[in-house]
């Protein structure tokens, strides 16, 4: 059966499975910041290794590999548009023009720009999947509560979560449906084809929408929100494995800085 591209959990029994879900969380926007604060594709590329790593030691390198196939299309508009008007010039030019109010220029330094962006965009968008592919949705809520934000708060946040790989599923189902049907989704582009666009994202509005509906049904009928100290049945305790992701994700930061 051949794979699909997507994001969703994958279940596992890894140690980067059973740490603390809120842990990860901070841990993603640390190694996030990290990305951002440097333009210098070194360091980028050393904190993708370090994500790809923690996806080789969890048994999910393959489909978190599998998941990039989502960010060709926008990698490619980066590299191309960073490469020809990139914010930092230097080095031999190798082209020059002027197409009316546009003047690109390829230069080394551009193409090292360019680079850089390509695996920053490849960092980020690695270590959200792994963070993704590694947490479950009612685990990260249940972490949330425990830090004591709001039930609303942390219900939006994990449902957000949750989102992602129930989209994901639905667009696969909806194009092997439509390629039952035989509508020809994988011919030309999707600008080419307009009516591929509505094949598919009009079945997926649909969805989405009965979805909103049932999940708002299903909360009305547990009473969400009717009382200020809900009790979970299971705790996610925050031990010495969790402070060391945490510290490992916050010293990125300054190595993003300080690598040349």
């Amino acid at each position: 059966m051949k794979q699909k591209a997507g994001v969703m959990f994958v279940p596992g029994d890894s140690p980067l499975h059973r740490l603390n879900p809120a842990a990860k969380a901070a841990a993603l926007v640390l190694l996030s910041a990290a990305v951002l604060v440097t333009a210098r594709p070194v360091p980028i590329f050393c904190i993708l290794l370090l994500t790809l790593a923690a996806a080789t030691l969890s048994g999910i390198v393959m489909p978190l590999l599998r998941s990039f196939r989502l960010l060709i299309p926008l990698l490619v508009f980066i590299l191309i548009i960073d490469a020809f008007f990139p914010r930092i010039a230097g080095g031999p030019v190798w082209f020059s023009a002027d197409i009316w109010i546009f003047h690109p220029t390829l230069s080394a330094a551009g193409v090292l720009f360019s680079l850089a962006m390509g695996l920053r965009l490849l960092a980020v968008g690695g270590a959200s999947f792994l963070f993704i592919m590694t947490t479950r949705y009612a685990d990260f809520v249940r972490s949330l509560r425990a830090l004591g934000l709001p039930a609303t708060l942390s219900f939006s946040l994990g449902y957000a979560l949750r989102s992602v790989s129930a989209l994901t599923e639905d667009i696969g189902n909806i194009t092997d449906a439509q390629r039952s049907r035989a509508f020809s989704i994988d011919r030309n582009t999707l600008l080419k084809n307009r009516h591929t666009i509505l094949a598919l994202f009009i079945p997926a509005t649909v969805s989405v929408l009965s979805r909103a509906r049932q999940v708002a049904d299903a909360m009305q009928c547990r009473g969400f929100g009717c009382t200020d100290r809900p009790t979970c049945y299971r705790r996610h305790p925050f031990d010495a494995a969790d402070t060391l992701l945490v510290l490992v994700a916050a010293l990125c930061i300054p190595f993003a800085l300080l690598c040349p």
